[in-house]
């Protein structure tokens, strides 16, 4: 159920066959989910649901008149280079006066890359003390 706001976010994931690789997606939803009360949802671009097209219908519905989206990618490829505004576009036909816009991938935000730095560095540490 997505509340009630003009305002929301979508996180927009790959998606795969294997229903266990949605559960890391869903505990950043959820981490969100206790910060703020706006519309907040997951999405999946491919084999999974709920589709980005079926999350901005349901957001619309519910009255969000602005919505961000924010590719959990870790590197740009033709999903976010191509297919994504493709998608938004559509959507934007689809609901005129709905503001869309997306981030960059969060693999190309610094603060992204840095905690990914400092994480490998801690893991080869903690496998080198072995």
């Amino acid at each position: 159920m997505i509340a009630t706001a003009t305002t929301g976010t979508i996180l927009l994931a790959h998606g795969s066959r294997d229903p266990q690789w949605r559960l890391p997606f869903e505990s950043i939803l959820k981490k969100m989910q206790a910060q703020s009360t706006a519309p907040l949802a997951l999405a999946f671009l491919e084999s999974m649901t709920p589709t980005l097209e079926q999350t901005i219908d349901e957001m619309v519905a519910a009255g969000t008149k602005q919505i961000h989206v924010v590719p959990v990618f870790l590197a740009v490829g033709s999903h976010v280079r191509k297919d994504l505004p493709n998608l938004l576009e559509t959507a934007r036909q689809r609901h005129p006066g709905l503001t869309l816009e997306a981030s960059a991938a969060i693999g190309e935000q610094d603060v992204i890359q840095e905690a990914i730095a400092q994480l490998a560095l801690r893991a080869s540490t903690l496998a080198g003390s072995k």
